[in-house]
């Protein structure tokens, strides 16, 4: 594997050593074609300029081409090896885009890449009519057969005059002409406006016009702009982008016979037949000039408007009293630059409280609304107010003034002192009286001597004890647990450990037959009482447990004579209650049960 490895290596480094040296040998070939000579408007062909001999080549920016509008699609390259010849190549494609009838000749294109010149050969094409197009479509009245795609779709800047006074608004309209083609994906128009202040374009409009004996389809744009200085500028030229809709190539010509229809035209048109090419529509630029204003007769009140307008002014109430609001409304309406309506103020003395003016301005419409309070009955009238704008129809100033605007100020019936009206305060809780001094504590500067208060609180022995507390809880949980779980799992050593409390029920149970003088229940208690606790102390089974066990069981256990005879005793006195119906002494039966008492205190102190 490595030695394969090793020989491709080689190979390829030895084709890049034969590519590059064929290169640098500058034996590559600069080649233009085209996939076809001959085209209709409305449809593509395509370009490939190719160079053989290498891959390393940029693409070629087209200079412009007399009669189509080139779009760079990509390129593509190639390697091949014949009879052990390898060649390479690379080939970057276009889409030329005819614009108008004609016969065209595009080339000889010269490049020139690290210091290399290449030029291609030329190529002759025809651009005809839209065929098909106006064999289908017979022209109509109103659509004369034109020439070029230019004439077909283009783009008109327009503006309503050009010369205009600085600030003045100028409508700019922007048109798209179409005449049967397929356009989409339009994208609003933009265009250069040095020296002016753009606003936004509006919606579009759409409708049809007649240019020239042609009905065209047209897309209006409008927007305005105005002069921000005086001197000679430029507006656009507008650009706008679209997508025009083409006719692929045809592989075909009509069919011929049945086999050929379903590779016809009438497939390809159905399916696909069209694609998009990319359009960018540019206008004419337009030469303006921005005027300056003239400063002869310029009204002292002139804030800057611009345009053609009326003013009115209206005051309500006309009668009020001292302190009563008076509202102050001007309204100026008209066509111009409102960003530069503005009203001079009104000189009003000490005689009112004026508050800001509210502005509200529309598309032909400004207004301003300023309340005035008036502030003594001596007032008779509110003053005249005016508005002065340069009007760019005349080329003159114009001052319009309203007013003044008498008013009846009375005063109040009452006399009013100055009212202060605060929102209500949340309650105050009362707090207690507190004696000064107890109730202020006071800053220390000095903290004073320094004693140790009580004993640390790790030497308190109380303290200590109680640290102990967890842990013998925790240990009297370890052996409780311990316990339980050993009572659940070894049974010997739960009967041993129950033994005891049993015998303590039974005790206490023959203790009340004792009582109650029940001979018979009080030795079968005992009986049943003194089974369960030998059973349960040496691991027997209890039921079978009679006299006999003594003898058999206990005797070898180290159990001293005097308990095995008590033992003995107990089982004869049961039995002789139980079996021969002997009638024995409530004292009989005190020492029976002293017995079996004594007996199982010395089982379980000696730990037998």
């Amino acid at each position: 594997m490595d030695a394969i490895r090793r020989v491709n290596v080689f190979i390829i480094i030895g084709l890049t050593f034969l590519l590059h040296t064929v290169a640098l040998a500058k034996d590559i070939n600069f080649e233009a074609t085209v996939d076809r000579n001959k085209v209709g408007l409305g449809q593509t062909l395509q370009l490939e300029l190719t160079f053989d001999g290498t891959q390393n080549m940029p693409a070629l920016e087209l200079p412009a081409i007399e009669g189509f509008q080139a779009r760079y699609l990509g390129p593509s390259t190639r390697m091949s090896i014949i009879n052990g010849q390898a060649s390479s190549s690379i080939t970057h494609v276009y889409t030329l885009l005819p614009v108008k009838k004609g016969t065209f000749k595009i080339g000889p294109f010269k490049f020139e890449h690290n210091g290399d010149k290449y030029s291609s050969n030329s190529i002759n094409l025809e651009v005809a009519e839209e065929a098909k197009l106006s064999e289908d479509k017979p022209s109509q009245e109103g659509q004369l057969e034109t020439k070029d795609l230019n004439e077909r779709i283009f783009l008109r800047m327009q503006v309503g005059k050009d010369k205009v006074y600085l600030n003045e608004v100028l409508p700019v309209t922007i048109k798209l002409f179409v005449n049967r083609l397929g356009v989409r994906d339009i994208q609003y128009p933009q265009f250069s406006h040095d020296g002016f202040s753009i606003g936004e374009f509006g919606q579009p409009r759409q409708y049809q016009e007649t240019l020239g004996g042609i009905n065209y389809d047209i897309i209006e744009f409008n927007t305005t702009i105005f002069g921000l200085e005086p001197g000679e500028f430029r507006l656009g030229p507008a650009n706008l982008q679209c997508n025009l809709i083409v006719k692929k190539q045809n592989r075909r010509q009509a069919p011929a016979s049945s086999e050929d229809f379903f590779n016809s035209d009438v497939f390809d048109n159905f399916f696909g037949g069209y694609q998009t090419y990319p359009l960018s529509l540019k206008s004419a630029d337009i030469p303006i000039t921005i005027l300056p204003l003239p400063e002869e007769n310029k009204p002292a009140g002139f804030s800057g408007a611009l345009g053609f307008f009326d003013f009115e002014a209206t005051v309500n109430p006309l009668e009020v009293k001292v302190g009563d609001p008076v509202t102050l409304k001007a309204t100026v309406r008209g066509q111009g630059n409102f960003n530069t309506v503005n009203l001079s103020t009104v000189s009003l003395g000490n005689d009112f409280k004026a508050y800001e003016p509210q502005v509200k301005q529309e598309k032909e419409t400004k207004t301003f609304e300023q309340v005035l309070i008036p502030l003594n009955t001596n007032i008779k009238e509110i003053p005249a107010i005016s508005f002065s704008f340069f009007n760019t129809r005349t080329g003159q100033y114009e001052t319009i003034t309203r007013g003044p605007f008498p008013v009846k100020i009375v005063r109040p019936e009452k006399e009013e002192g100055l009212k202060v009206v605060e929102s209500k305060q949340p309650a105050v809780p009362s707090l207690k009286e507190e004696k000064l001094g107890k109730d202020i504590i006071y800053i220390k500067d000095n903290p004073g001597e320094l004693r140790k208060k009580g004993d640390y609180l790790y030497k308190n022995k109380i303290f200590l004890g109680f640290q102990v507390i967890p842990l013998l809880v925790y240990l009297f949980i370890v052996v409780v647990h311990a316990r339980n779980r050993k009572l659940k799992t070894d049974i010997k050593y739960a009967r041993q450990f129950l033994a005891p409390r049993k015998a303590r029920v039974g005790i206490r149970r023959a203790n009340s037959y004792l009582e109650k003088g029940s001979v018979q229940e009080f030795y079968d208690t005992l009986f049943e009482t003194l089974q369960e606790y030998l059973g349960d102390k040496f691991h027997l089974p209890s039921k079978g447990i009679t006299i006999s066990v003594i003898d058999e069981q206990l005797k070898n256990r180290g159990i001293s004579e005097e308990i095995l005879a008590k033992l003995k005793d107990i089982f004869l006195e049961c039995d002789m209650v139980r079996y021969a119906a002997s009638q024995l002494t409530k004292e009989n039966m005190q020492n029976s049960l002293k017995k079996l008492e004594e007996a199982i205190d010395y089982l379980q102190r000696d730990k037998v």
